[in-house]
């Protein structure tokens, strides 16, 4: 995952994060909040900290783990940098190879019709 630093960043980091870690710390089964401890590094930077998760995450947070991450981005002032699918004209396709197949070449039997040559 490939992280970048939009205009309204929170914490300077200076750079360009290409890994972000979320850790969340044991809860009660019906929590108010929850805590997360996160991490963000990339060349030369590393950077860690906490953030409360609201009730309003809390509550949409399911199976997938992608809100508390997109809430954690936000957070931090980061968006994801997604890698865009290619299109049908980017996609480098190889090259057909095509190989000749030989005939076989079958000579004429001669036949009652056909006298023989002398």
């Amino acid at each position: 995952m490939k992280i970048q630093a939009t205009q309204s960043v929170q914490l300077p980091l200076l750079g360009i994060v290409d890994t972000l870690q979320i850790r969340v710390n044991p809860f009660n089964l019906f929590p108010t909040y929850i805590e997360v401890v996160w991490t963000v590094s990339g060349e030369g930077i590393s950077r860690e900290g906490t953030l409360i998760l609201p009730q309003d995450i809390i509550n949409a947070w399911g199976t997938d783990d992608t809100i508390v991450k997109n809430y954690v981005l936000q957070q931090l002032g980061l968006v994801e940098e997604v890698e865009p699918t290619p299109t049908e004209e980017e996609v480098i396709e190889e090259p057909i190879i095509e190989t000749p197949i030989e005939e076989e070449v079958v000579e004429p039997t001669p036949t009652e019709e056909t006298p023989p040559t002398e």
